[in-house]
């Protein structure tokens, strides 16, 4: 690329992170933790609807005639990350809260996935596929829109997971058939690269303080939820099983004060939703029945947003520590994908 043609796209893209930033800094409102941003709609037609945990819908201008999904809070909760097919390819997008300016972060021609914020809210890494149609797992700066390979082998990658300093991004590699070989941790700002698990795990977790990594994994035979001890070289002892039941146990979320993970089971009559201390002890259902709950989110406040279909169209829970429920979307859209 030319210089002149480098420099003018720079500029380009300095204007539009600028018209983003000051468009959602103007909107303290979309900083309250109690505002819920989720995907509403059916699969080829979504829009990303943002509600207060009272059920009100926020007046915003993402709505558009595409297929928007999968958004994302920056951590600031100044800006939305989602995908959407609006340029004729599945890219990542960023907007501002208010909807009012939305930026296009990638142009690859092949469907992005998983986005995930740096915690300074300045990158995002995601999930794209390559030449074989291989997911590997990149990188990029807001200030740029470079996209970085965080790493070279030849393995596939799925499910990156910044740690709350932004030192490591945690991801699972896959074998050729979309098996995990393992997690492992990189630098996206160095060279450093630990290999921290040597068996089928995956979704990994970062608990608030960074200092343990909750993961999926079915070294046992079936899914359970496991944590480790990590520190800045790495893992520290060996991972524990905290669920250690014949049942699926999956999608690990940490409380706020990282005492508790929620995660999904199906060792009752379908997927529940239950929670159990980061020891592995005191196990507590907060669901019960005989329709599956989905996409768990712990919000802020302690509480947690869910996704289920209790009339056959998805709509959003919310669910306090002692198992109470509200619901929180109506209608006849169906509401799924949220994200506190």
């Amino acid at each position: 690329m030319h210089a002149a043609s480098l420099n003018s796209r720079r500029g380009i893209v300095a204007l539009l992170v600028g018209a983003v930033a000051s468009l959602a800094g103007a909107c303290g409102l979309f900083s309250e933790p109690g505002l819920v941003v989720y995907t509403a709609g059916e699969e080829g037609q979504r829009d990303i609807v943002i509600v207060g945990t009272d059920g009100a819908e926020v007046a915003t201008s993402l709505a558009h005639e595409a297929d928007d999904f999968g958004p994302v809070w920056s951590p600031n909760r100044q800006s939305i990350a989602f995908l959407s097919d609006r340029d004729g390819n599945v890219e990542l997008y960023i907007a501002g809260a208010d909807g009012g300016s939305v930026l296009r972060a990638t142009n690859t021609g092949v469907p992005e996935s998983q986005p995930t914020w740096s915690p300074e809210g300045d990158r995002l890494a995601y999930t794209s596929p390559d030449g074989d149609g291989k997911p590997q797992i990149y990188w990029l700066r807001l200030s740029d829109l470079i996209p970085h390979r965080l790493q070279f082998r030849s393995e596939s990658e799925s499910d990156p997971a910044w740690s709350p300093k932004g030192v490591w991004i945690a991801f699972a590699s896959l074998d050729a058939d979309g098996r995990s070989l393992g997690l492992s941790l990189r630098n996206p700002d160095g060279v450093d690269e630990l290999r921290i698990s040597q068996s089928p795990d995956r979704s990994p977790v970062w608990s608030p303080d960074g200092k343990k990594l909750a993961f999926v994994s079915e070294r046992d035979g079936d899914e359970e939820i496991y944590v480790l001890d990590v520190d800045e070289r790495g893992p520290v002892g060996e991972a524990r099983n905290l669920t250690n039941h014949p049942g699926r146990d999956f999608a690990p979320q940490w409380s706020p004060d990282g005492r508790r993970i929620a995660f999904l089971s199906d060792r009752g009559e379908s997927l529940d939703i239950l929670t159990v201390s980061d020891g592995g002890e005191d196990l507590r259902e907060l669901t019960r029945n005989d329709i599956a709950e989905v996409a768990v989110r712990w919000g802020a406040d302690g509480r947690i947003v869910f996704e289920s279909q209790p009339l056959g169209l998805s709509a959003l829970f919310i669910v306090e520590a002692d198992g109470t429920q509200q619901q929180l979307t109506h209608g006849t859209a169906s509401a799924s994908q949220p994200n506190w």
